[in-house]
């Protein structure tokens, strides 16, 4: 989405002091593109990853039925606010609840999101109020089966098929 960013996005990005740290997965971005555009508006571009090295996934198993300890997922996840999701001014602590939808449409699936899977930033009083939001596990932590992922080497496009989430 980057390329198709308006000046005025640029513009801001530049006025705050905005860094864009994408991670590098081997799909078709036109990288060397994005890096002018960040380069002509003074804005930096840092990578998470190397670009030579191979980036690696890991089966991140989805206990379906729910009913997984939430607070020790939450105390073991590394995905637990290592990389915050923000989607349509809902803040999550990480990206499974904020793409679920995705997965519940595609498989048929019903796994629940709820109002308290997430804090609205219009709506927080502070930033203390998501500081403590932040702090502690979501219902959502019940459907991971943190136990049970793994790594599964080089990262690759998804199969689409049910057993990449399920054990």
């Amino acid at each position: 989405m980057l390329p198709k960013q308006d000046e005025s996005f640029w513009l801001s990005c530049q006025e705050n002091n905005v860094e864009i740290h994408p991670t590098k997965y081997p799909i078709k971005i036109d990288w060397d593109n994005i890096k002018r555009i960040c380069s002509n508006y003074n804005v930096i571009l840092s990578f998470f990853n190397d670009e030579n090295v191979l980036k690696e996934s890991v089966k991140t198993i989805l206990n379906l039925d729910g009913t997984s300890n939430i607070f020790d997922n939450f105390t073991n996840c590394y995905l637990a606010n290592n990389c915050l999701n923000l989607s349509d001014g809902k803040l999550f602590t990480c990206g499974l609840p904020a793409n679920i939808n995705a997965f519940n449409s595609y498989f048929s699936m019903n796994i629940k999101v709820t109002e308290h899977d997430y804090i609205d930033i219009y709506k927080a009083k502070d930033y203390n109020e998501i500081l403590q939001f932040l702090a502690k596990p979501m219902p959502f932590c019940r459907y991971c089966d943190i136990t049970k992922w793994h790594g599964i080497g080089r990262w690759e496009t998804s199969k689409r098929n049910i057993e990449e989430y399920i054990d």
